[in-house]
């Protein structure tokens, strides 16, 4: 496919049962944009179709257009295609929170560690969306991490509400389909999806509010943060208790009241740094990978030396030297940009980006260039110490581009806030650190 309508596309993103997602280009301003297309699978056009099917579609578009609220992905364009197919436009974001969090068709295994503090920020969002959406007699009923964008501002925003009740109408299907999706769909939606209320989406949010802090799905019986972690009171306890109680009556009955909950809980101190060991006596320096490579995810951890989630094998830990505009890590022999861009940039703004601080003899070197994913992985113990990520990445999650290349439209990139390594668009938008070698 190379249009949809007057919207130029540059690649299918992916594919539900509903429809079909597209990243696209509007003509002549060249903006980024998304595109969800009606492309229903043939068992559900069988089941409910063709002009049941637009009619869900349309009211899908109509409900996200009008929304205005920053925390909900809207729809700003509606047309058909060259066949006659609705389709509805939405702003391009890159990351969500199941890419973040590492979740996969195996939802039972574990994923990735959200930090708590970056928990509270994102679940206070979520949460203030769902008050949103409630208010107006919207009941999401698929919150999930991958329904949960988050942009570059680091501002989530929720998407997809292809399987919303809108004012007591709804998508509907036969009496044994499921909506929403599995571990994350409370008890009386599985039974019986045409009834439930807001309540509904607050247990999702529980459940995922719950994952992002701990990588795991709540067990049966207990949620006890606090007998873990010193950072979680009984507070937390309390609170995720009554978030994923089964009966509906006994949860938080309104988004309002689970956040007011929410916004009362507080962290204690987190666990103390890593203190790096003086150097041995011609201690050699630890070498890593500087020229780029071009892999795909399944060949990926080999080259990266990291595990099944994307996160290194052996922390590396720094010893650094700070200077004016640069800081040298003698663990490594690299010597690392003191602060990242300003701003974030697009990989081909990137390479312009460091091509710039070798005209300018930044730091008074001329070799600057984009580092490997080895080589920002290498950062990560120091990740909270502001000489080293200080600055607009700190403040915006710092992810950072990587001169390693994902095929021919993607690229690897490292989120540091996080500790993995991860694949974007190089039209997606990340802050740069260049690195140079000392030798």
């Amino acid at each position: 496919m190379q249009q949809i309508g007057r919207y130029q596309v540059i690649r299918r993103l992916g594919k539900g049962a509903m429809g079909s997602v597209y990243k696209a280009i509007v003509p002549v301003i060249d903006k980024v944009v998304a595109i969800k297309l009606l492309d229903p699978n043939e068992l559900l056009e069988d089941i409910l179709g063709l002009d049941r099917l637009r009619e869900i579609f349309t009211s899908e578009a109509r409900t996200m257009a009008a929304f205005n609220q920053p925390f909900l992905v809207t729809a700003h364009d509606f047309d058909h295609d060259q066949r006659g197919r609705p389709f509805f436009v939405m702003d391009y974001i890159c990351n969500n929170l199941g890419e973040m969090m590492g979740e996969t068709f195996r939802i039972e295994e574990d994923s990735r560690v959200i930090r708590a503090a970056k928990v509270l920020h994102y679940g206070r969002q979520i949460l203030a969306a769902l008050d949103f959406l409630h208010h107006h007699r919207i009941v999401h009923r698929d919150i999930k991490p991958q329904n949960i964008l988050v942009t570059d501002e680091d501002t989530v925003k929720i998407c997809d509400f292809g399987m919303a009740l809108v004012e007591g109408v709804s998508f509907s299907g036969p009496d044994n389909m499921q909506i929403g999706s599995p571990c994350y769909t409370p008890p009386e939606q599985r039974k019986n999806p045409k009834t439930v209320d807001g309540r509904a989406d607050l247990y999702s949010a529980g459940v995922l509010l719950y994952r992002m802090l701990t990588g795991t799905l709540p067990g049966m019986q207990s949620f006890s943060l606090s007998l873990v972690d010193p950072q979680y009171d009984r507070s937390w306890d309390d609170f995720f208790g009554q978030a994923l109680r089964w009966r509906p009556e006994e949860r938080f009955q309104s988004a309002a009241e689970m956040l007011a909950a929410f916004e009362r809980l507080s962290l204690g101190p987190a666990a103390p740094a890593i203190e790096c060991p003086l150097p041995a006596p011609g201690e050699i320096p630890v070498r890593l990978r500087s020229e780029p490579v071009n892999v795909c995810r399944s060949r990926a951890r080999s080259h990266f030396a990291v595990n099944a989630l994307f996160r290194p094998l052996e922390p590396v830990c720094n010893r650094l030297e700070e200077g004016r505009e640069a800081v040298v890590d003698r663990t490594t022999g690299l010597m690392w940009q003191r602060q990242s861009s300003e701003y974030p940039l697009t990989l081909a703004g990137a390479l312009k980006y460091v091509d710039r601080l070798n005209a300018e003899g930044h730091g008074e070197c001329r070799n600057w260039r984009l580092p490997t994913v080895n080589e920002l992985l290498s950062l990560l113990p120091s990740a909270e110490r502001p000489e080293l990520v200080g600055g607009s990445a700190a403040r915006q999650g710092h992810w950072l581009w990587s001169c390693d290349r994902h095929g021919q439209h993607e690229s690897w990139y490292v989120n540091m806030s996080m500790g993995y390594a991860g694949v974007q668009d190089m039209y997606c938008l990340n802050y740069v650190r260049a690195v140079a070698a000392t030798v």
